[in-house]
């Protein structure tokens, strides 16, 4: 009789372990992970931060319309979603199941001054049908100092000394447009000219598509006084905005 009831016992017990993981089994094989399927979403707004070649002046910043944004579910290595932000710069990752997610798009690097790109990225937790907003995100990118659509512009006349004339005492012979006269555009902290340029048959010269910052206009002119070496002659010149107009006006130069 005793026999009987430990067999029992050891019956019922077995019977109840099989049920117990007959009941665990499909709980843990329909246990969801991150993806796609659920009620959650992720937005933000991807922006471009645009700086000039040294990052030291932000020249402009607008929506980083059609650049791709990426998300990873959960420990995955692999792109779970890959889309293009708005017009607007606006981007949402819609009907995702909660957990961890990595959002990362790429950007230039503003540590270095190799223009390589590097991969921003951002861990989100998200909860079950919540919205998480980003906010605004940034990327970076550098320009040339001839990516803009501002111009700086000006006219050197010459004085022309007569011959026979000698320093301090000269006399003019003519005064008239410098044609063909190099002149010289320096941005920012540069340490050799950027560009170089001659005037047209009326003087004028004109430097196109820059971007905002400061730069040094110069050309050379004769020293008149008996001097040897050529005299340079300097222009500053600060551009703000992006299709301003810089008139140096008349920049003079001598040759005796």
């Amino acid at each position: 009789m005793k026999e009987y009831k430990n067999a029992g016992f050891k019956g019922i017990l077995t019977i109840k372990l099989i049920i117990v993981f007959a009941l665990s089994v499909p709980f843990i094989s329909c246990e969801r992970t991150e993806g796609s399927g659920g009620t959650g979403n992720i937005s933000g707004t991807l922006v471009t931060q645009f700086y000039n070649d040294d990052y030291s002046l932000l020249v402009e910043e607008r929506p980083a319309a059609d650049e791709e944004i990426f998300i990873v579910y959960g420990d995955q290595e692999v792109i779970g979603q890959r889309l293009r932000a708005s017009n607007t710069g606006k981007f949402l990752f819609n009907f995702l199941r909660s957990g961890s997610y990595t959002i990362f798009y790429l950007s230039e690097d503003s540590t270095t001054k190799i223009r390589d790109d590097v991969a921003i990225s951002l861990e989100v937790q998200l909860g079950n049908g919540e919205d998480k907003d980003l906010g605004k995100l940034v990327r970076f990118e550098t320009l040339d100092w001839d990516d803009g659509d501002a111009t700086i512009r000006g006219v050197v006349k010459l004085i022309n000394y007569k011959n026979e004339s000698q320093w301090p005492n000269l006399v003019i012979k003519d005064i008239s447009f410098a044609q063909e006269q190099e002149v010289y555009l320096i941005y920012g902290n540069h340490t050799f000219y950027d560009e170089r340029i001659r005037t047209q048959y009326d003087g004028t010269f004109e430097f196109n598509n820059l971007i905002p910052g400061d730069y040094k206009i110069f050309l050379y002119s004769e020293d008149v006084t008996g001097g040897t070496e050529m005299i340079t002659i300097m222009r500053y010149a600060t551009i703000t905005e992006r299709e301003q107009v810089v008139d140096l006006g008349e920049i003079t130069i001598e040759k005796h």
